[in-house]
């Protein structure tokens, strides 16, 4: 399969050999673009560089690693926007796990959770307890979005096995950009993005950047609204060639409602009544309510000592407040009609300062070239987390009337927790002749302290730990590079058990084999072949909200993706997974041998988008695209302890642009064909998917 994809991609190579050749008129080049960067733009849906799978600037092919980069031209022709939308044609990641989800997006990766635990902006970490906070970042103002699969805690410390989603902002750029979009669509969406960009002095070593958005907007889903306030400032000085210092800011405000969960019976069980409409609200209007407000600013400092000195320090400080009042629903009668529900609130603050500090040298030794990466890093963490739970009234979720008075509830949880990691990694990166091996190793020291403020208990732990990596891989001429890879991961936590004792560290380690295949800047594609194990990993209860901690899990599978631009006008994306996980300890018998929760078996996804170049369609694009989710089964079990199985789904989206000048028109279409499906199910509930959503768009570029 992997010879034969190769055949089709390598076609444009052969095309241009064969075409008439047309001479061109000469196209100036920004130094924005001048090389390789994995932070520049990327002409297409191909990066031909990362930062993310290193941290230094290496290209895709020599990576040991299975690395997606969903770049801001893939973003913009699907019009992702969320991190879930973003995500859904990356093989091995699965961003909409629980379907409609207005507040934040739970991603996974091969299997397992990423957003509590791998979550970085600009390759420093974005601190995720669970509950207490959370993250939906904002896909207008990503240059790209890097997918790390696979265990990476040598070079970022706490993060989780399956892998972690990388954010990189857009930077200042010294060339002038400037957009103005509008936006309106289904749902009563009206939205507003402005994005600036350029130098502000003669001399081109100053240049400042604004991206903003605005939207006002409902959702499928009866008195739910989708709000949203973004602003990103950032201002690059670069006085001389040797040195660079990048400012990054940004502040969003996120006003919406909690997802809802309906009974099973009525999605994916036959109910009596008929299925339960997915624009039902189970809450309480004027009552449910989710708030978020983040706001962080850091910056990226480089000072090239000479052709083989480089030093970099990277700092964030950030906040992010939550607040979440919801109704929800926790069972039905036997009518099967009215159902059953609880309040929950929980009032949620994280305090994150991250700052990691690199020195990397470039050495040659007889025929060996290395580039060498000392770092040190640090994350200091404060967390608060207030949550209430009590009653509330039953309702008809057929015949809903609302309006019920709310009752109290009771304080149930109450803690203050901390966490300080410092970790000392090193890396080397040795090429000799076409062969690449990368080795790494790190030392962390965790400590954590987690205050009961119910009970006036403090629990407090300290660990340390080593991780470490290694890879090799060979380049071929003909563009082919097999790789293989062996990597460890290490995550403490500040969450505490029922007794109130600390959780074990979770640990994790992975082997890889893989190729890539690389003929051309326009194409990339990766097979992977992996082998995963998780050990002492934590879940949330979704029934009482409280953490557990679990045995251990496994994950194998295969996973390949393509990317290419085909005769200068078509560019394509094909993915497909196959992921056989399960639960093979746990401290629930009887979840042992079952399939690991919200992980489909299979799934497919293909997109493309043509971009007519000449003639009378000239700068019409035309893109469409289908989704295909196996079966996959829910954190819920049949009466004979049996997981519950959510059926497959195949999902179509389109996309028509019109390019004039500097004006451009789109329109797009997700779930262009309305399927109505269910996306998991958990604890006695399920979620339904998001519905038929289409978009109309003006942008200006001025």
């Amino acid at each position: 399969m992997a010879v034969a994809i190769a055949g089709v991609l390598a076609s444009p190579i052969v095309y241009a050999q064969e075409a008439n050749i047309t001479e061109l008129d000469a196209i100036e080049v920004s130094a924005d673009a001048a090389e390789p960067s994995g932070t520049a733009p990327s002409d297409g849906y191909t990066a031909e560089a990362t930062v993310t799978g290193t941290k230094t600037t290496t290209n895709v092919v020599e990576t040991p690693q299975s690395i997606s980069t969903v770049t801001a031209d893939q973003i913009e022709d699907q019009n992702a926007a969320n991190l879930g939308e973003v995500l859904r044609y990356t093989a091995g990641a699965r961003g909409e796990t629980f379907g409609f989800e207005p507040r934040t997006t739970f991603l996974r990766i091969r299997g397992f959770d990423v957003a509590t635990s791998g979550l970085f902006r600009d390759n420093l970490k974005l601190a995720n307890p669970g509950f207490a906070a959370g993250y939906s970042l904002e896909p207008y103002g990503a240059e790209r979005i890097d997918v790390l699969k696979g265990p990476s805690s040598v070079l970022y410390g706490q993060a989780g096995p399956g892998g972690l989603v990388n954010y990189v902002s857009k930077r200042p750029t010294f060339d002038t950009r400037r957009e103005v979009r509008v936006e309106a669509g289904t749902n009563d969406l009206v939205q507003g993005q402005f994005d600036i960009s350029g130098a502000v002095n003669d001399s081109d070593t100053l240049a400042v950047r604004l991206v903003g958005l605005v939207r006002d907007s409902e959702t499928q889903v009866d008195f739910v609204n989708d709000d949203r306030k973004y602003l990103a400032p950032s201002l690059t000085w670069q006085p001389t060639d040797a040195t660079r210092l990048t400012v990054l800011a940004h502040w969003q405000y996120d006003d919406t409602q909690p997802s809802q969960r309906y009974p099973l019976q009525g999605t994916l069980e036959p109910n009596p009544n008929g299925p339960i409409p997915d624009n039902r609200f189970t809450g309480e209007p004027g009552y449910d309510a989710y708030e978020r407000r983040e706001s962080a600013i850091g910056y990226e400092f480089e000072h090239r000592i000479n052709d083989q000195i480089v030093l970099r320090q990277n700092v964030r400080d950030y906040r992010n407040d939550v607040d979440d009042q919801t109704i929800y629903t926790t069972g039905l009668l036997a009518d099967q009609r009215t159902i059953t529900r609880s309040r929950f609130d929980s009032f949620g603050r994280i305090d994150g300062l991250a700052m990691d500090n690199q020195l990397q040298l470039t050495a040659q030794t007889g025929s060996a070239e290395h580039t060498v990466l000392v770092g040190l890093d640090h994350q200091d963490i404060d967390v608060s987390s207030r949550q209430f739970f009590g009653a509330a009234s039953n309702l008809d979720i057929y015949d809903p009337v609302y309006g019920a008075p709310v009752p109290d509830a009771p304080l149930f949880k109450d803690e203050d927790g901390q966490l300080k990691q410092t970790g000392i990694y090193l890396q080397d990166q040795i090429r000799v002749d076409r062969w690449t091996v990368s080795l790494g190793g790190r030392y962390d020291v965790a400590r954590s302290e987690t205050i009961n403020n119910l009970t006036g208990a403090t629990a407090s732990r300290e660990d340390e730990a080593f991780t470490g990596r290694a890879g090799a891989g060979y380049q071929f001429a003909n563009g082919f590079a097999p790789y293989v890879s062996y990597m460890e991961s290490f995550l403490p936590t500040t969450s505490i058990d029922a007794a109130g004792n600390p959780f074990e560290p979770e640990t994790a380690h992975q082997y890889e084999v893989g190729v890539k295949y690389q003929p051309n800047t326009d194409t990339l594609v990766t097979l992977a072949w992996f082998d995963l194990t998780r050990e002492d990993y934590l879940t949330t209860n979704p029934s009482t909200f409280a953490n557990e901690q679990k045995g251990e899990a496994n994950s194998q599978g295969l996973e390949m993706e393509a990317r290419t631009r085909l005769f200068h006008a078509l560019d394509v994306i094909a993915s497909y997974s196959y992921t056989d996980a399960e639960i093979t300890k746990a401290s629930n018998p009887v979840e042992e041998g079952e399939p690991l929760e919200y992980t489909p078996e299979h799934e497919a996804a293909l997109w493309g988008k043509y971009n007519f170049r000449g003639g009378v369609l000239h700068g019409l694009g035309l893109g469409a695209g289908v989704r295909y989710i196996g079966e996959s089964f829910g954190a819920a079990f049949n009466a004979d302890n049996s997981a519950l199985e959510v059926p497959d789904v195949t999902l179509v989206d389109a996309a028509i642009t019109y390019d004039i000048g500097q004006v451009s028109l789109g329109l797009h279409a997700q779930n262009l064909l309305d399927e109505q499906y269910v996306a998991t199910a958990f604890d006695s509930s399920g979620t339904y998917g998001t519905r038929r959503e289409v978009t109309g768009s003006v942008a200006y570029r001025f």
